[in-house]
């Protein structure tokens, strides 16, 4: 059940912290996708085509999708929420209740939810932040690529089989990656989380034993495809042969280790240097234009002076 995995996320944050509310809490802003694969509000910067939903502006707001079998693109923008970096937004579901005991009232946000079960989703290029949980992935069968999670309680929440993370940077967040359960006694099953970037979060990636104790039947979960796993900042281990993987797991508990851990981030550009985020494809496009620009009035500007430099020599020689 999506609520379990939940509930444990709950507490242990509710164990750090609880403020208390005395002021009814301001409706949160959500974005649908809806089942029929209408967009509300309509005036939201997100475009329709065919089974593409792109983004063309950032959105401040929860986003939730009712509709399976879609690609959802950021286009390098951003959605935003909430979320202060304090722990008095945190949240708690439960029975549809979001009040605690009298007088105490909790906020909550996800950033992207597949409301009523929607799964078969593909989300790419997009940056998101400042949400109690980023991306909650409790559905089978979806593929969470090239995207920013960031500042948020938890980044991306997974706890539904046969997901795919790849090629994420989870950076600033309380918990990078949370390992949730759908049923009491079971583990999400054929999970592909490789060349992702777990980059400063405050606990790298986060679990659920549920029934209290390590289940010695369970096999031990793996973070890589088999060849390669993710990049952690805290990682110190040595790469001996050069092979940009290192000699020794990244271990984080009995049952959970990334056998390959990448000594370079795979977010890297090839000068070197860390891209934090997506650039929008409509931004690149001007940036390109302004780098045109700035080469064509250059080089004007080259001609024009070279030229009365020798409008200048000519009349030097012909006094």
């Amino acid at each position: 059940m999506k609520l379990v995995a939940l509930a444990f996320v709950v507490a242990v944050f509710l164990a750090m912290s609880v403020v208390d509310v005395a002021e009814p809490q301001a409706p949160r802003s959500r974005v649908f996708i809806k089942s029929n694969g209408d967009v509300e509000p309509a005036s939201a910067p997100i475009q329709r085509s065919g089974n593409t939903y792109s983004f063309t502006g950032d959105v401040s707001a929860e986003l939730t999708v009712e509709k399976g079998g879609i690609v959802i693109d950021g286009a390098g923008y951003t959605l935003h929420g909430p979320y202060n970096g304090t722990m008095e937004n945190l949240w708690v579901i439960g029975g549809g209740a979001d009040q605690v005991s009298p007088g105490m009232r909790i906020n909550y946000s996800v950033g992207v939810d597949l409301s009523g079960g929607a799964s078969g989703l593909t989300i790419r290029n997009l940056n998101i932040e400042n949400f109690s949980i980023g991306t909650y992935l409790w559905t089978i069968d979806n593929v969470f690529v090239n995207n920013t999670v960031s500042e948020c309680i938890v980044g991306v929440l997974l706890s539904g089989s046969e997901n795919n993370v790849t090629r994420n940077l989870m950076v600033n967040n309380q918990v990078g990656l949370f390992f949730g359960t759908n049923e009491p006694g079971t583990v999400p099953l054929n999970l592909t989380v490789a060349r992702n970037s777990f980059e400063d979060n405050v606990r790298q990636l986060g679990g659920c034993l549920c029934q209290g104790a390590t289940n010695a039947s369970e096999l031990v979960h793996t973070w890589d495809d088999g060849r390669e796993g993710n990049y952690w900042s805290d990682y110190n281990g040595t790469d001996a042969d050069g092979n940009g993987v290192g000699d020794t797991p990244y271990f984080f508990d009995a049952q959970n280790e990334d056998r390959y851990p990448l000594m370079v981030n795979p977010l890297l550009a090839k000068d070197g240097t860390e891209p934090t985020r997506a650039v929008p494809v409509g931004i690149e496009i001007l940036a390109l234009v302004a780098v045109v620009v700035a080469v064509a009035v250059s080089a004007f500007v080259f001609r024009a002076r070279k030229r009365k430099v020798n409008r200048s020599t000519s009349s030097v020689a012909m006094v």
